[in-house]
């Protein structure tokens, strides 16, 4: 991976968020103009932060690499020539994405968003990117067509964010046990994805484009419902990925 830190060695030097506030990632969320100018007190612990993920980058081994490789089989070649950004700017709760500019994806990752807490000694930033990653290697196979219709959208949220985070979410997926917390949480997550599917207010449709992956980690409804289907049915993935993303509501609901 090419490692891209202008940005994170702006704010680690003193320098002024104007010299980076303008940067085209902070437009490209698709929330308008996201730029939070980051508090100079948060230098120090971000620069050891920095020098932490730095090297593990560098050492990066996906979760779950035989099914990675056996779903993505161009992963590998793709990862040598991506550019992963290491920055601060972004409000809560954004703390790595995966951005588009001039046709290219770039993984960002806001170091203050991370928090401390990734400065522990048993934290590592493989899962995170393995996960946006995985987007990566889908967008590549299933680019996200412009305009598509509310149904069609929720579905492709679902499948993206569903595989990006259940070949993620265990160390080892084959050894993986679905347990009655997972069970509680697919089914309140598929009650609100069959209540969003049905919805045919365009505000109210607009509020669940918006928290189908936004928000509380398991309130994103179609994250959630997306990712608990397919680690239920961790046997079929191959057979799953390779049917894509249109109707996959259907499917989960």
């Amino acid at each position: 991976m090419i490692i891209d830190d202008s940005i994170i060695l702006k704010y680690i030097n003193g320098e002024s968020p104007e010299t980076y506030c303008n940067s085209w990632i902070y437009s490209a969320i698709g929330r308008g103009y996201t730029f939070d100018a980051p508090d100079s007190s948060n230098r120090e612990w971000v620069f050891e932060l920095y020098k932490r993920l730095k090297l593990q980058i560098n050492d990066y081994i996906p979760r779950n690499a035989k099914l990675v490789s056996k779903l993505f089989p161009d992963f590998d070649s793709l990862v040598k020539s991506y550019t992963i950004m290491l920055v601060v700017g972004f409000p809560d709760p954004y703390d790595a994405m995966v951005l588009e500019h001039d046709g290219k994806e770039y993984m960002v990752f806001d170091l203050i968003q991370f928090g401390k807490d990734a400065l522990s000694q048993e934290y590592s930033c493989h899962k995170v990117l393995t996960h946006e990653l995985l987007h990566m290697c889908l967008h590549n196979k299933y680019p996200k067509l412009d305009n598509l219709s509310y149904k069609d959208e929720l579905s492709y949220t679902a499948f993206d964010e569903g595989f990006a985070h259940a070949v993620s979410y265990p160390e080892d997926i084959n050894n993986f046990t679905f347990n009655p917390f997972l069970e509680e949480k697919y089914i309140i997550s598929k009650e609100k994805m069959k209540e969003a599917i049905q919805e045919i207010d365009p505000e109210k449709q607009a509020e669940y484009r918006f928290s189908a992956d936004t928000g509380d980690y398991w309130d994103k409804f179609a994250s959630i419902c997306g990712k608990l289907y397919l680690l239920k049915h961790i046997s079929d993935l191959e057979n799953i990925y390779t049917q894509g993303w249109h109707d996959f509501y259907r499917k989960i609901t």
